[in-house]
């Protein structure tokens, strides 16, 4: 269920501003509106979480997950978590510093070399010493070698050795006077600082230097826990610094507004009245979007993960359709699998991971539980369809063939075409909960007749759709279904847009015959929609059947010699792993595309939800969190 909410209204003396956002996170209950920070103390903690987060996310790349410590905290030198974070990242941002210098260094070195190397060894240095010696200047010229014949003749130069289709000179000259002009062809190649040994020799003290430094990092990823807890801080910090410097104040008083769960009221109240403060509390109006806070029992909470996943919050003035969407998606799932085999691992893998768990003294998992239970309407389906890792039937044990069912197991000619009835069945009954959820809601408005449309559209293009994708003769279409069409196209027309009044609704939907023409249709292409639950199925059971045919085909010929039979067991073992799991993570995706679609989109199409909610994210006290950390600029480290 989506917990109601109460928007409240929180004044305060503004010499109070400091410690209404530590005393509203101790409350744990109050969802604030985001307000801009600013300020030095905010900007401080901004620089502080920004370096953490580079110092954090470094670290994780050279991490070994194979040979993380179980004990981050750094032992023996006596500091709290938070000096230890602190020191951390200063020790991690100076090496990151260094890191980034010698990275920039080296890349011009290489410039450099790659500019010089065919010149070979000269240097400004060189070249300065010899014209200290001589009186004499050198400069270097390069150009095709096609310009040889147009050197001037007065230029006194020497002849250097150069690349292939290259002619280089090496002009001398005296002592004040000015360097001739050449053709502009003949580019002047300026000397290096240092000569290109020195400079292989920097580099590679450069890339020791490097190697040095990622192992002295490695060595720190053990301590990169502490930064996490760090984070978490200083992140609550600027939570409150932002609400400190952000909060508005009139004259003597500051204020702040935001919602809480109606339920928890009254522990608001005890504390503005502790604190001698003043409160207001209304309900939301319709133009404002309070926050969803959606609680369930522990037993419908495990499609959580699944909601998680997607990212998907519903409106708070929506539905919760968390049973419904476990329910079907459950069943989904078990028909898009449609195998008691991979359902049987999805269980055993499931139960393995909990064990493993509750031997470290976890609980288990929603996500686990939910797995555990997806496996096992999976296994449950793959019983009844005879469906065990694509087994034909006939080969199957026989209390394998005399537990299913035989109205949809593969002995049965009619089986594909009952699993497409059943579809239908499948989105008729969910599409029509919906309908049926909009009518409580609706009513006594007159639009709830809407609603009651829609529902008799569905009967209608329920058979409508036996009819034109399954078979005509047996599916004939009948009277009830045209007259359900027409009624409730009827209907949809003439209370789609009731607002009380005959004539404005009717003008309403004039306005709109179109879109409601089309989204009649589209009821049509909505209960349709479903039959890609065996089309899916039928396409993993298929690879499955074509694997062991390939399976069985090698080991199907002449044994030969035992070896031979060996050989030929390890490439169809190999053959059936690799491709059954290959298999079995498409399936995954089809599950993710095609189960969590029909909720998502046509179920949830049907019910006008639109997921545009947000989260439910009160001021609260981390779970877990290290030694108290003062917001200031000392405490920061900057």
């Amino acid at each position: 269920m989506i917990v109601p909410m109460k928007k409240f209204y929180l004044i305060v003396l503004d010499k109070d501003r400091e410690s209404v956002p530590e005393r509203l996170r101790k409350l744990g209950v109050a969802h604030v509106e985001e307000l801009p920070g600013s300020g030095e103390t905010y900007q401080a903690l901004e620089r502080g979480k920004s370096e953490a987060e580079t110092v954090y996310y470094l670290l994780s790349n050279y991490e070994d997950k194979k040979s993380k410590s179980k004990h981050p905290a750094r032992e023996g030198k006596g500091l709290s978590q938070i000096e230890a974070a602190k020191l951390l990242v200063q020790e991690v941002s100076a090496l990151k510093h260094e890191f980034d210098t010698l990275n920039e260094r080296a890349s011009q070195l290489a410039r450099e070399m790659d500019r010089i190397a065919t010149w070979g060894e000269v240097s400004v240095s060189q070249l300065a010493e010899v014209s200290e010696k001589t009186g004499l200047s050198i400069h270097f010229f390069e150009a095709p070698s096609k310009e040889a014949a147009h050197i001037p003749e007065e230029l006194e130069y020497v002849r250097l050795a150069a690349p292939k289709g290259k002619i280089r000179l090496g002009v001398l000259i005296e002592e004040g006077k000015k360097l001739p002009e050449l053709p502009a062809i003949f580019q002047e190649f300026l000397p290096p600082e240092m000569p290109l040994s020195s400079m292989r020799q920097e580099a590679a003290s450069i890339d020791r230097r490097k190697k040095e430094i990622e192992a002295e990092l490695r060595a720190r990823t053990v301590h990169a826990s502490v930064l996490k807890s760090y984070l978490d801080e200083l992140e609550s910090n600027i939570t409150l610094e932002r609400l400190r410097s952000g909060m508005p104040s009139q004259a003597q008083f500051a204020y702040l507004q935001g919602f809480v769960p109606a339920r928890d009221c009254d522990r608001f109240k005890k504390m503005v009245a502790r604190y001698g403060w003043a409160a207001a509390f209304d309900d939301p109006s319709d133009e404002e979007l309070p926050p969803t806070l959606v609680e369930n029992p522990p037993a419908i909470r495990i499609i959580d993960p699944v909601f998680e996943f997607l990212g998907t919050v519903p409106n708070y003035r929506e539905y919760d359709i968390s049973l419904w969407f476990l329910m079907f998606f459950s069943l989904f799932f078990a028909m898009i699998f449609g195998d008691g085999g991979y359902g049987s691992l999805i269980v055993l893998a499931s139960l393995v991971s909990i064990v493993l768990g509750k031997r470290k003294g976890q609980k288990a998992s929603d996500a686990q539980k939910l797995f555990l239970l997806l496996g096992a309407v999976t296994v449950v389906w793959g019983a009844l369809t005879a469906s065990w890792f694509g087994i034909q039937y006939n080969h199957l044990p026989y209390i394998l063939q005399n537990i299913s069912l035989p109205l949809i197991n593969g002995q049965n000619p009619n089986s594909e075409s009952n699993i497409k009835v059943f579809c239908f069945i499948i989105g008729l009954v969910q599409l029509s909960i919906a309908h049926i959820k909009n009518i409580k809601r609706d009513f006594p408005n007159l639009k709830f007749m809407s609603q009651i449309g829609s529902l008799l559209l569905l009967a209608g293009m329920f058979n409508a759709a036996l009819n034109l994708v399954i078979d005509a003769q047996r599916f004939p279409i009948r009277s009830w279904a045209l007259i359900c069409i027409a009624s409730g196209f009827s209907l949809v027309f003439v209370f789609g847009n009731w607002n009380g009044k005959i004539v404005p609704s009717l003008v309403e939907s004039l306005k709109g015959l179109i879109p409601t023409f089309l989204g009649t249709v589209s009821v049509f292409a909505d209960i349709v929609s479903y039959i890609r639950l065996w089309a899916v199925g039928l396409a993993g059971l298929a690879i499955s059947q074509t694997v062991n045919g390939m399976a069985a085909g090698i080991l199907g010929g002449a044994a030969g010699f035992l070896l031979g039979f060996i050989l030929k067991l390890l490439i169809a073992v190999m053959l059936l792993a690799v491709s059954h799991s290959l298999n079995f993570v498409l399936t995954v995706l089809s599950v993710v595309v095609h189960g969590i679609r029909l909720n998502m989109l046509e179920f949830s199409g049907h019910l006008g939800m639109e997921w545009s909610g947000y989260k439910y994210n009160p001021l609260r006290e981390a779970k877990s969190s290290p030694a108290p950390m003062q917001s200031t600029l000392e405490e920061t480290g900057v």
